[in-house]
């Protein structure tokens, strides 16, 4: 039955309802658009903060898993002897302004402001700096991507480190330093919990023989308010309320501070207790563990670190990753750290070494975020500057004392990382040297394919290219030996650009060459963008793209011959027919006898690196069989 239809007003919407009898007209007020509209911020606003809530949850563990547990070894850790009230007094004060100020005030509102969209570290801070300054050692890698582009607003600190070769080494020298000790933190946060964890079974059965960087490492894991949420209405009482009652046990039992934390338990819940502990040492070494995969991952893809396995575990976050070789790695080292200095005390001075160094650099580099990108007044920089410098300076030195005592472990783990960091970026410095040096230009390549003896054989390949200005040295080397080039071949290069992540829309950039079914591909990527195309649907975009590009290129020019155009795209399609093959270079250094004996040693390593490290293109997901490698020796 169709419903009785009322005049309506010039302010009013009529619906006609049909459906039973009770039926009847309904009018809306546009104001109930605006109400629907306003219920529906509503209801995003409501689901942000409900995935706000489990996201913080979340963080409990694999954010501040380290810090949680850090009742677990505190006391234990210190040298004290014959200690009295107002010793411990003087400790626990010194507790509480160090988690007020390092933990709230720096980390908690601060630093977590300074993350490079969403990827949080120190080397995330060196990327950002660079990115907005352009003070990096690497080649400016500036697309107009986020990027700061008048020099005249850049500060006098920002024209001093451009200008200045030695300040930019010692800028990467420091962000490697705290990439190195985080690295190292990760060794030595699981065997520290654990070890501290287990010291429970002590008091029981005596014979039985024997963390806030995180917060900002993983910013990629988790959103800055669920890391806020988190820390300041959970982590920071819990941690204030802990150590003041280990605080008032040991007052009143002054010699137990070895065992601080399962002293003060009562006997009838010891074990369950126990047992909580235990398993949230072993959640606690998530969290640095989760740090170590973000900043390796990172680093790998800034060409600062050797190439390894990084599996994306989320679909949603990119800034969840997995690395099942450093995981490996990183159990081999914690194991022997244990098995070598089993005593927790010297694993405590070594971890001490490291957590205070990286806050330390991490200050560093905070205040140059501040004066060169956020543009903070002078005397809040000042004051951030010297509160914390002083504060973490004296942290330091402190632990300094302890070099000898375990405090050298994290400066054997640093150095060991970064002579492999270091190896590794001269390497494909000297690499990209020579290809810049010797490349081939399209003019030389048209003089190559002007041979009658090279032939353009039936096929689609994709020839890929470390350099963006000019084909690597490397097609010259095929065509002579070849003698053949297919018929439409695409000079691939894999940039990775220093930000997180690349919009879809610049992901793939097209370059049409003069030369007959030449084209030059550019596939950007940032640090935080996850290299998973399966081949098949690689290729799918890229034709995609070249066809856009030669109708875009047509109208552009006014080109009335759409024949040309229909054959160039049709020429495409046929080439893919009839088979893709993707062409890669194999180059290895020759290491002669005119070279000095630094580069044969730093070239010998970076080789030996480069012949155990995974290939750049099983990545995208390339079937084995469509590729081809290419060896050729570069002169070094």
């Amino acid at each position: 039955m169709e419903s009785h239809v009322q005049h309506p007003s010039s302010n009013d919407v009529v619906v006609n309802v049909r459906g039973d009898s009770d039926s009847d007209s309904r009018r809306l007020n546009p104001t109930d658009h605006a109400f629907s509209s306003q219920q529906q911020q509503q209801l995003l606003e409501g689901k942000e903060r409900r995935e706000s809530l489990v996201l913080a949850y979340k963080t409990l563990g694999v954010v501040f898993g380290g810090l949680v547990t850090s009742p677990l070894y505190v006391y234990p850790s210190m040298p004290l002897k014959s200690p009295t009230e107002d010793d411990y007094l003087g400790i626990y004060s010194i507790m509480f302004w160090t988690l007020t100020l390092i933990g709230v005030v720096k980390y908690a509102n601060v630093a977590i402001r300074a993350d490079d969209h969403g990827e949080g570290g120190t080397f995330a801070l060196y990327s950002l700096l660079c990115r907005h300054v352009n003070i990096g050692i690497l080649p400016p890698k500036d697309v107009g991507l986020n990027t700061i582009k008048d020099v005249q607003k850049r500060t006098l600190l920002a024209k001093f480190f451009q200008t200045s070769l030695v300040a930019r080494r010692l800028l990467l020298f420091v962000a490697m330093l705290g990439t190195c000790m985080l690295i190292g933190d990760g060794i030595l946060t699981p065997a520290i919990s654990v070890l501290s964890a287990m010291d429970g079974l002590r008091a029981p059965f005596p014979s039985v023989s024997k963390c806030s960087e995180a917060m900002f490492a993983d910013l990629g894991h988790f959103n800055p308010k669920s890391i806020q949420i988190a820390f300041l209405f959970t982590i920071y009482p819990s941690l204030v309320l802990t150590y003041a009652g280990q605080t008032a046990y040991l007052i009143k039992h002054p010699n137990d501070h070895d065992d601080g934390f399962y002293k003060f338990i009562p006997t009838s819940v010891y074990w369950p207790i126990f047992v909580i502990a235990t398993s949230a040492a072993v959640v606690a070494s998530q969290s640095l563990v989760s740090a170590t995969f973000s900043v390796i991952k990172q680093s790998v893809v800034l060409d600062y670190f050797p190439r390894v396995k990084v599996v994306h575990t989320s679909k949603n976050k990119e800034g969840e990753v997995y690395s099942p070789e450093v995981n490996y790695i990183l159990m081999v080292l914690c194991v022997a750290v244990i098995l070598i200095f089993g005593d927790g005390k010297d694993i405590g001075n070594a971890f001490g070494v490291v957590v205070s160094l990286v806050m330390l650099i991490t200050t560093i580099l905070l205040t140059l975020v501040m004066i060169m990108i956020w543009r903070t007044p002078a005397v809040l920089v000042c004051l951030y500057f010297v509160v914390f410098f002083v504060m973490e300076g004296v942290y330091v030195s402190a632990v300094f004392t302890k070099f000898a005592e375990g405090g050298w472990i994290p400066f054997a783990i640093s150095f060991i990382l970064a002579f492999i960091m270091f190896g590794w970026f001269y390497g494909r410095q000297r690499k990209t040297d020579y290809e810049l040096t010797h490349k081939i230009t399209f003019e030389r390549l048209e003089e190559l394919l002007a041979d009658r003896s090279v032939n353009r054989v039936p096929g689609l390949c994709f020839f890929y290219t470390n350099i963006q200005d000019g084909l690597t040295p490397i097609l010259g080397h095929y065509i002579k030996n070849m003698k053949s080039l297919h018929k439409v071949t695409v000079f691939t290069t894999l940039r990775y650009l220093l930000v997180p992540k690349v919009a879809p829309q610049d992901r793939i950039v097209i370059k049409k060459s003069n030369l007959k079914g030449v084209y030059c591909c550019m596939i950007q990527y940032g640090y935080a963008d996850a290299l998973n195309l399966e081949g098949d649907h690689f290729v799918d975009q890229v034709i995609s793209s070249l066809a856009r590009h030669i109708q875009k290129h047509q109208s552009q020019e006014n080109l009335s011959d759409s024949e040309e155009t229909e054959e160039e795209t049709s020429n495409l399609e046929e080439a893919r027919l009839a088979g893709v093959v993707h062409v890669r270079g194999k180059t290895r250094f020759y290491i002669g006898p005119n070279c000095n004996w630094f580069d044969k040693f730093v070239l010998s390593f970076y080789e030996v690196m480069h012949n155990n490290c995974r290939s750049g293109l099983p990545a995208l997901g390339i079937p084995p069989q469509q590729r081809i490698e290419v060896g050729m020796l570069y002169e070094a």
